[in-house]
């Protein structure tokens, strides 16, 4: 599962299409997967009024999301885009406490102040992809309140229904982006492109996103977030053998990393009690 999730930025860096027309297709795929999937099962799909709503709005910050993710590996490198992710649970723990009025924890500020650091040093030595680092940052801000959110809708409903009406949304960000700024020819991809897609849509979608939801059920916030936590140094890892040379950086930048990664690595074994938090997917 952490492997398939590790593979998201290495396939949007490998298909040669723009970030939009990666994330368009990515969602629009996953989401008619899905709804073949719940066909077949025969799952009811209406939805209050309300309750749908809520889905949307939260498929509508997975799309803004994944813009902002795919962005930076299309503009930066993989490397980046996994690392500032990385930031995704820190900004959990000062937007939940604002969202639902909790008392802020002092250890995970701490935390988050360290993760910062890291996340300064990379930007002081690796300004050329100030672009990239920004728009990782953003990503793990959207991903952030996805997870405040969606938390709230695990024991509600089907994993694969939720799926469906957010993957649904995300869409929908991008056709309405689409329709706004692009013309036809900005969607259109090769035969590798699709190839590349099919399994980030299939793959790397639609499996560990429902999924993800049932193993919650069954395994603790802190088993899977601490898994978790290893996504993006497998996605470095993997990313440097494919890309080679150009996945490459400064020393200072694999300092800020170290330091990110350090803060997210301890950051489940000061907080094994709490069980607000879902874990985010890319």
């Amino acid at each position: 599962m952490i492997i398939l999730l590790s593979f998201t930025g290495i396939l949007g860096k490998l298909i040669e299409a723009n970030t939009l027309a990666v994330v368009f297709y990515r969602t629009l795929v996953a989401a008619f997967a899905l709804l073949v999937i719940l066909k077949f099962r025969k799952v009811n799909l209406k939805l209050n009024f309300k309750d749908f709503s809520f889905l949307s709005f939260v498929g509508i910050l997975l799309g803004l999301h994944w813009l902002c993710f795919f962005g930076s590996a299309k503009v930066s490198t993989v490397a980046i885009s996994m690392i500032t992710f990385s930031t995704t649970s820190f900004f959990t723990s000062i937007l939940e406490p604002i969202f639902f009025r909790k008392k802020i924890v002092i250890k995970e500020l701490i935390l988050g102040m360290l993760a910062v650091v890291g996340v300064a040093i990379m930007f002081s030595f690796e300004s050329e992809y100030f672009l990239g680092i920004t728009l990782g940052l953003f990503s793990a801000f959207f991903c952030a309140i996805f997870t405040i959110f969606n938390s709230r809708l695990t024991y509600r409903f089907d994993s694969q229904l939720i799926s469906f009406y957010e993957l649904s949304a995300a869409f929908g960000v991008c056709l309405l982006v689409y329709l706004s700024f692009y013309t036809k020819s900005d969607l259109v991809m090769s035969k590798q492109d699709w190839l590349w897609l099919m399994i980030l849509a299939l793959v790397c979608t639609v499996i560990p996103h429902a999924q993800m939801i049932k193993i919650m059920k069954k395994l603790s916030v802190f088993t899977v977030n601490l898994s978790l936590n290893l996504e993006p140094v497998y996605a470095v890892v993997l990313a440097y053998f494919i890309f080679g040379e150009s996945e490459k950086m400064t020393n200072q930048f694999y300092l800020g990393g170290v330091l990110v990664l350090l803060s997210v690595f301890l950051h489940p074994l000061i907080n094994k009690k709490q069980v607000s938090e879902t874990p985010s997917l890319t």
